[in-house]
């Protein structure tokens, strides 16, 4: 990942190009304390707490709203502001946030020794699924710029049929899943468009926007990583 952006911004100022070194160091450093964090609370009794959370779906929506959609608000509010104390509480919201979800699903799908090597194979899925989007957004002149009101559209859709499912149809709560990562995905070309565009001065607004994004795709591949894997271990 960091190779494909720094060899596409090789003709540009070596200002930028450290700037987008800074970002993957940052992101990168975010998306791994959050994975860390997501395994040892799987050994906690914060996992079988979050297990019950997760299970109903709207409430489930509510803890991950509150947590990483109220989370990244407080710490883009904190930049503005020039608040580091503000960002740093924004940036431990969505720790938190994805560090419970990601502990419910290593404890409801995670028996039999298979977390870690489940964790391993997500994050060498999500780091070539990051890669490819980088790749494209950086070989390529498309305008990015609207996929921010697309991955923003994809959550509502994901929300109202996720609803649907509820009272309708369960199956409708796994097409909303697909849709929910989706999202992600769209959000995740947004943010490396933005990077590609320098859209925001603050080179910590970058890594947050992409940690949250990669974060995202990675407990989607994750929870079916290990659906998988406890299938083949039964």
């Amino acid at each position: 990942m960091s190779g494909t952006f720094e060899r596409s911004r090789a003709n540009a100022t070596g200002t930028v190009d450290r700037n987008i070194t800074k970002i993957i160091g940052m992101g990168s450093a975010l998306v791994a304390a959050n994975i860390l964090l997501m395994l040892a609370l799987s050994y906690t009794p914060i996992a079988p707490l979050g297990a019950a959370l997760f299970s109903s779906f709207f409430l489930g929506i509510a803890v991950f709203a509150v947590s990483v959609g109220g989370g990244f608000w407080i710490a883009n509010k904190g930049l503005q502001r020039g608040s580091m104390g503000l960002t740093g509480a924004g940036v431990a919201l969505i720790q938190s946030g994805y560090g419970l979800f990601g502990a419910a699903i290593l404890y409801i799908y995670g028996g039999g020794g298979i977390r870690v090597p489940a964790i391993g194979i997500a994050t060498v899925v999500t780091g070539l699924i990051t890669a490819v989007i980088a790749t494209v957004v950086f070989k390529t002149n498309h305008d990015f710029s609207g996929w921010q009101r697309y991955a923003f559209g994809c959550f509502i859709l994901g929300l109202v049929v996720g609803a649907a499912g509820v009272f309708l149809n369960p199956l409708l709560v796994v097409v909303a899943s697909l849709i929910f990562f989706l999202g992600f995905i769209v959000d995740l070309t947004y943010e490396i468009w933005a990077v590609r565009e320098n859209r925001y001065a603050s080179d910590f607004r970058n890594a947050i926007g992409i940690y949250v994004a990669v974060m995202g795709v990675f407990v989607h591949v994750l929870q079916w990583v290990l659906r998988i894997l406890s299938a083949l271990d039964r």
